[in-house]
């Protein structure tokens, strides 16, 4: 996956962007009906109104000798309407998550 990800959610017409090093991979998903019953946390049709999107190393997992070290990060940013306001575009979402300083 690249390193930098956009999530449009046209419906609630909010932005997030991640920005992620050390991991390769990314990961959408859902736990569907029968796992959110199973979580004590999560509402019995939660599901239906999330998605949850992650970094990871998958593909190739990452294995550790001991004593061996080994860092990864992520950043989410939620990208603000009123400054990225009106752009649809993944590349022009990311652009703009560039500029902003946190």
């Amino acid at each position: 996956a690249p390193t930098k990800i956009a999530i449009l959610d046209h419906e609630k017409k909010r932005t997030f962007a991640i920005s992620k090093d050390g991991l390769p991979d990314a990961v959408v998903w859902n736990p569907w009906d029968k796992k959110a019953k199973a979580l004590a946390d999560f509402g019995d049709d939660e599901y239906k109104h999330m998605l949850c999107v992650e970094t990871a190393a998958i593909e190739k997992p990452i294995t550790l000798t001991p004593g061996e070290e080994w860092r990864g990060s992520q950043e989410l940013c939620a990208v603000p309407p009123s400054y990225c306001g009106g752009l649809l575009d993944a590349r022009k979402v990311l652009q703009c998550a560039e500029t902003m300083h946190y």
